[in-house]
């Protein structure tokens, strides 16, 4: 077996692992700040955002090529542009509702607790979504998402 096709094999079964895990590690990191009233160590922040940052910074060259790898050539651009559009909007629309969340909560006047109790359920509501999502891409991501289909292979008009 050349060196080639074994980095090759490796490769196309780390991504499709990462792609599948990486909602979890961003839930995980999400899970761990919700602790944040119960115990304020620096140690936990910098765990959780080390958690969170590790599995965004995963995030987009694996969906990004289980993305392109489905589509035939000619298209690849356009799913990759796709895709990022999508995350882009995702990702502003559940700031949007994760501040909104934390608004409701800790809206108010008072000595600071109230902001740390807003934080809680937002954390807690945004690591769910992430397990749901890391949920539907074991479901619904192939194993073999990463070899192109025989119908990917030509360009459709």
């Amino acid at each position: 077996m050349s060196l080639g096709v074994l980095v090759a094999q490796i490769d196309t079964s780390v991504v499709n692992l990462a792609v599948k895990q990486i909602g979890a590690k961003l839930g995980a990191g999400l899970f761990l700040l919700a602790l944040l009233p119960l115990n304020d160590s620096v140690l936990l922040v910098e765990t959780a955002l080390l958690v969170i940052g590790c599995g965004l910074g995963l995030n987009t060259g694996p969906v990004n090529a289980v993305a392109v790898a489905n589509v035939a050539a000619a298209r690849s651009g356009t799913a990759s542009g796709l895709v990022n559009t999508a995350r882009m909007i995702g990702a502003t629309l559940g700031v949007a509702v994760l501040v909104a969340v934390f608004a409701m909560v800790a809206g108010g006047a008072g000595d600071g607790s109230h902001i740390v109790a807003g934080l809680v359920p937002a954390y807690i509501g945004g690591g769910i979504v992430e397990m749901v999502g890391a949920a539907a891409a074991f479901v619904f991501i192939r194993r073999d998402s990463l070899h192109p289909n025989a119908k990917c292979a030509g360009v459709r008009p």
